[in-house]
């Protein structure tokens, strides 16, 4: 908190008392000059949050309760994926196996009813990763975005499945063929119209990828398979992000 007081001071022209003033780079964010901006830079890092354009780090578990993280799965594009999935209405409960809200593809908000009549968009891109479409991007920022079809193929196809239980939770365990490392995945379930259709038995996990007009693809799993298909964009999904860099 020091620091920050003694940026200000600087920024305000306010001498700090018996601090040499030479040994503090005020410049933080690296655009030129030192104002305001460079204090909200400093105030995010020892909260430890992002600023922009700044890449998360990542782990090969994750270090402590404070979700969420970025997991090394060592798959060959070097896409991180994260360890819990995105929740709007309950961002402080974000954990592995927390289901997080359920969004119809390119929305913010978890809705009591999914269905074609209640959907927002026509046609928004081909993909959505990192634009104000994308959830898991508008949500948590920095380099977070929604996986597109070709990772989450890359997640299916160097990585083991099983179908597990974490904590009383059923769901998806996807781990690495490189090093052993893993993510789970809970089964969410997926919501059309007014019902919440196999939680605990399946689920159901976008990505930035349009299928079609009205489609997109998503990642699929149950008891017995995991996959990839394109599904109505109007239906409720869950969302796993990944690091975009």
């Amino acid at each position: 908190v020091s620091d920050v007081t003694t940026f200000v001071n600087n920024i305000l022209g306010v001498p700090n008392g018996g601090v040499d003033e030479q040994n503090y780079v005020y410049d933080v964010n690296g655009d030129g000059i030192a104002n305001v901006s460079d204090v909200t830079c400093l105030v995010n890092k020892i909260l430890g949050i992002l600023n922009p354009g700044e890449i998360p780090p990542s782990y090969l578990t994750c270090p402590d309760d404070h979700h969420p993280h970025l997991i090394d799965l060592g798959l060959p594009s070097g896409t991180k994926w994260a360890c819990c999935n995105v929740d709007t209405e309950n961002p402080g409960k974000q954990s592995p196996t927390n289901y997080g809200g359920h969004y119809a593809w390119g929305e913010m908000e978890v809705k009591s009813s999914y269905s074609e009549t209640d959907y927002s968009y026509d046609n928004i891109g081909p993909d959505i990763a990192g634009t104000r479409y994308d959830v898991a991007h508008m949500m948590w920022s920095g380099t977070w975005v929604m996986p597109s079809v070709d990772q989450i193929e890359e997640l299916t196809n160097n990585c083991t499945y099983k179908w597990t239980e974490v904590d009383g939770v059923n769901g998806g365990m996807f781990t690495s063929k490189e090093n052993g490392k893993c993510i789970f995945l809970p089964a969410a379930g997926g919501r059309w119209n007014v019902n919440l259709s196999g939680a605990g038995s399946a689920g159901n996990y976008w990505s930035s990828t349009q299928g079609s007009s009205s489609y997109a693809y998503y990642l699929y799993f149950n008891s017995g398979t995991s996959d990839w298909n394109y599904y109505d964009r109007f239906s409720g999904q869950s969302v796993r992000p990944i690091s975009g860099k």
